[in-house]
């Protein structure tokens, strides 16, 4: 009797796997098919992909590439230069392909890393969906090709595996430390993995976030002798972050990481919705660390961007995930074909949306004008051997060291202003100050040798004497001392 009443129990159980199984083979699908499709624009994303992939070709340190303050001693990516590094000796990746490989293997990555822990693998499908519609530059971000993705695929992983109770298994542990290693060697913000087990000790998990401190410190340790230089990495991780919080300027002059977010008002209204609808108990969510992880993420978001971004949206995503997939069990765990019908409706509609061309953000890159040291009419125009490029631009340095991996001079501004010596960053400060005006430019035109050059973007020639100058297209002017004319101290 037992037997014969437990059998459906069993079958429906089995079937529901099955289903299960079958719609994450579509899920994987159909996260492949994005990253093919959107590398096939030639989509070409602004910032930091650029410079690691031109980084990997040259085989520089960024201290041979950018005039740095002396605190700046080693790459703070390590892992991650390394490895784009093997793809093009070893591979024989061009930038271009690296920039391709970046952006697929990186979304891959993202997108697959809760399917292991998740049931109803389009709950992930819907939970995407919901703020991809919502919040159309959520793909830009995805799509971003930075190592800064593989950091939110483990911290993905991670919130998923620890999310219930009980003693972690030694696997469980051992995974864990393994992951946050590979993190900080890949992405050196090591300090930033703090914010995990600080979310399980908020929600009263003691046990879940001791172990988990205990992870990250581990983690941390081994990602650091990773890189070879494991004092020096854990030192200028700190001693990166301080510089920057510590320059006092007007906030429109700083990175767009370290800008302060708007409160992300459509994110918290899409998970608002949710939790009214599903009839949520506040005393419930005040226990989940899933909760505190995107409250303390979007406070301190509020004061730089990169919070909410890196930490709180990820752990957004993944809640609402958990309360569709609450819903499908609840629902339609005895309806196989329902299942199957709006896993497929979820795919494609996700696939659209994420891979649309919506106004040219995967083509617009396709017009930027490139400054390639090739172009014979450029002969004489770019620095020469030991020289610098002055520019107040940072595009200017991403894209020029993207075209001109191997060019054999430094940039006085790259990713980061703060890490340029003080005297040059006083200078390129007033440059921003005036609005880019020519004349503050002037303290850089004194400094500059005959080896050295000064780009300027304007729809003029720009008016600094004694420099010559030429259009190298696209409104970018680069200008030269004279032949004749000695270098100015």
């Amino acid at each position: 009797m037992m037997h014969n009443e437990t059998a459906p129990e069993e079958r429906q159980s089995s079937c529901f796997a099955q289903v299960s199984f079958g719609i994450r083979i579509l899920v994987l699908v159909t996260f492949l098919f994005m990253g093919l499709k959107i590398i096939r624009y030639g989509y070409l994303p602004a910032g930091d992909v650029r410079r690691d992939a031109a980084q990997a070709i040259s085989g520089k340190p960024f201290t041979d590439v950018l005039v740095l303050f002396p605190g700046y001693t080693m790459n703070h990516n390590p892992g991650w230069d390394w490895f784009l590094r093997q793809l093009h000796v070893k591979a024989g990746m061009t930038g271009d392909a690296l920039v391709a490989f970046s952006i697929a293997a990186l979304l891959f990555w993202l997108l697959c890393a809760p399917l292991p822990w998740l049931r109803c693998p389009e709950a992930w499908l819907a939970a995407l969906l919901a703020f991809s519609l919502a919040m159309p530059g959520l793909m830009i971000r995805f799509t971003q090709g930075r190592a800064f993705l593989l950091v939110e695929g483990v911290l993905i992983a991670l919130l998923l595996a620890w999310r219930k109770g009980g003693n972690p298994s030694w696997a469980k542990i051992i995974l864990t430390c393994a992951g946050i290693a590979l993190a900080v060697w890949m992405h050196g913000t090591w300090f930033l993995w703090a914010l995990l087990p600080a979310a399980f000790f908020l929600a009263g998990r003691w046990r879940a976030g001791t172990s988990l401190t205990l992870c990250w410190v581990s983690g941390t340790i081994f990602g650091a002798l990773l890189t070879g230089r494991p004092f020096e990495f854990l030192r200028q991780s700190i001693l990166i972050a301080m510089t920057v919080i510590r320059e006092r300027v007007p906030e429109t002059f700083t990175v767009g990481e370290v800008q302060s977010s708007a409160g992300g008002f459509v994110a918290l209204l899409i998970l608002a919705i949710m939790f009214i609808w599903r009839r949520g108990k506040s005393d419930q969510l005040f226990r989940s660390p899933l909760f505190w992880m995107m409250a303390v993420c979007w406070l301190l978001g509020l004061n730089a961007a990169r919070f909410w971004d890196d930490w709180g949206l990820p752990a957004a995503l993944v809640w609402l995930a958990l309360q569709f997939e609450e819903v499908i069990v609840a629902s339609w765990a005895a309806l196989p074909g329902r299942r199957i019908v709006v896993g497929t409706l979820l795919a494609l509609a996700l696939f659209r949306v994420t891979t649309s061309d919506l106004d040219g953000r995967y083509t617009n890159s396709l017009r930027e004008p490139l400054v390639d040291a090739a172009n014979p009419s450029l002969k004489g125009w770019m620095p020469e051997k030991g020289g610098i490029f002055y520019s107040a631009d940072m595009t200017f340095f991403y894209n020029t060291f993207y075209k001109n991996p191997d060019g054999d001079w430094r940039y006085i501004v790259g990713f980061e202003p703060a890490w340029m010596p003080p005297e040059d960053l006083k200078i390129f400060r007033n440059i921003q100050w005036n609005q880019f005006a020519w004349e503050a430019y002037e303290p850089w035109v004194r400094k500059m040798r005959p080896q050295d050059r000064l780009e300027i973007s304007s729809g003029a020639q720009p008016v600094l004497p004694p420099l010559q100058w030429v259009n190298a297209g696209g409104g970018i002017w680069i200008g030269r001392l004279p032949k004749s004319q000695p270098g100015h101290k």
